[in-house]
């Protein structure tokens, strides 16, 4: 096996999470080192504890003080236990909090799916096909956008539709985060149609968003 097979394949990380009287089984398989920011999305997932609220050890070393470090980085390895400390939501807030993790969870599907349109419409760009020989693989790359784009509007009305006030801190927070990501993803979603049908149309104007812009951590 080459440093670079080594590199390339996939990470696997099995931890256990202590909270109060509770436990919780942390699975990673991803293609890159797991952040410790990927542990607190998680963790807020199973424990609906909100990453802010968050306080999470592991022999002494304050992990959420330094988000974007990789867990690896603190020598922790498959089987390490873990400690999180913050209080869990209650009542309405926890549901409304719970609908909305759900609400991401599909934003994230479709956002996978959008990624995987950019770079497919870059392939063939690079390739440097004849468009007239490809108008059917440029349609279908063009309808799975607009259904992206559709999917992403219809979870920014449900979004729009989960009633909470702003008492409700960290659900409303969350809300507007949602919000927001879902705005983003539906101006990307337009950027990819019109740089389709741009290089449909014979030009090649518009330059499809890099993956910078997919903010999303994908477990």
């Amino acid at each position: 096996m080459t440093n670079t097979d080594i590199h390339n394949r996939p990470r696997i990380l099995h931890l256990v999470v202590s909270h109060g009287a509770d436990q919780y089984d942390v699975h990673f398989h991803m293609e890159r080192p797991p952040l410790v920011r990927d542990l607190m999305e998680d963790l807020e997932n199973k424990t609906h504890v909100p990453v802010m609220n968050q306080q999470v050890f592991y022999r002494g070393e304050r992990l959420h003080e330094t988000p974007n470090r990789s867990l690896e980085q603190y020598g922790i390895f498959n089987g390490n236990h873990i400690n999180l400390v913050g209080e869990k939501l209650t009542g309405t807030e926890e549901e409304h909090f719970g609908r909305l993790l759900n609400l991401e969870r599909d934003v994230k599907v479709i956002d996978g799916l959008l990624e995987l349109i950019c770079n497919e419409f870059k392939h063939f760009q690079h390739r440097n096909e004849p468009r007239n020989q490809n108008e059917r693989y440029l349609h279908d790359l063009y309808v799975r956008s607009e259904r992206c784009r559709s999917d992403f509007q219809t979870f920014q009305s449900i979004a729009m539709n989960i009633n909470i006030t702003p008492s409700a801190h960290d659900a409303y927070r969350k809300k507007n985060e949602i919000n927001a990501l879902i705005r983003d993803r539906i101006d990307i979603s337009s950027n990819v149609i019109s740089a389709i049908t741009s290089y449909q149309g014979g030009s090649n104007d518009y330059k499809l968003p890099t993956n910078d812009h997919y903010l999303f951590h994908k477990h």
